[in-house]
């Protein structure tokens, strides 16, 4: 992160309470670096570097998994992830600049901020989602699909070795 950029907004907060705010909840809301690289290389092709930085393209690498198309944006991440990281650390500080100016009148707007915050993370029921999603339709669907090729290929060995067919069909029949 850009710490001009930071001190910058830092300078728009007039009072010690003002920036203490800030600093608590940009390091609370701000995305690591390091934990977006490591989604993007171990969960990339499902897009979870994607919502961990709350981006609304995600679904469509985890709607697209099992194409592997979105290993080629992986590919392609791997060079713009810290950008993006960047760009969204820049607008999380402006956004909370934003906040903490619109809220400064008195202690519970602590509570309305951390509100409006959340209202822009990526919820649990987002995860909970994924993980049904990857483990209750991808893993089936990649396994049947498997089942299926293989079933191909012994039916294709089985013909080799019999031309006709006729012993051996009644047997592969699903």
């Amino acid at each position: 992160m850009n710490n001009d950029f930071l001190l910058d907004e830092i300078k728009q907060l007039t009072t010690n309470n003002e920036q203490a705010k800030f600093k608590y909840f940009y390091s609370r809301y701000s995305k690591n670096i390091l934990i977006a690289y490591l989604l993007l290389i171990f969960l990339g092709v499902f897009g979870i570097h994607k919502f961990y930085l709350n981006k609304a393209s995600a679904w469509l690498y985890l709607i697209f998994a099992w194409t592997l198309i979105p290993l080629l944006f992986v590919i392609i991440d791997l060079f713009l992830l810290s950008w993006q990281v960047k760009k969204y650390n820049q607008r999380l500080a402006i956004n909370l600049v934003d906040l903490i100016k619109e809220h400064k009148d008195i202690n519970t707007n602590l509570m309305n901020i951390e509100l409006r915050l959340k209202l822009n993370q990526t919820n649990t029921i987002h995860y909970v989602f994924i993980t049904i999603f990857i483990v209750g339709i991808m893993i089936p669907a990649v396994t049947y699909a498997g089942l299926l090729l293989n079933h191909y290929q012994v039916e294709l060995k089985l013909k080799e070795m019999n031309p006709d067919g006729s012993s051996f069909n009644s047997i592969l029949s699903f």
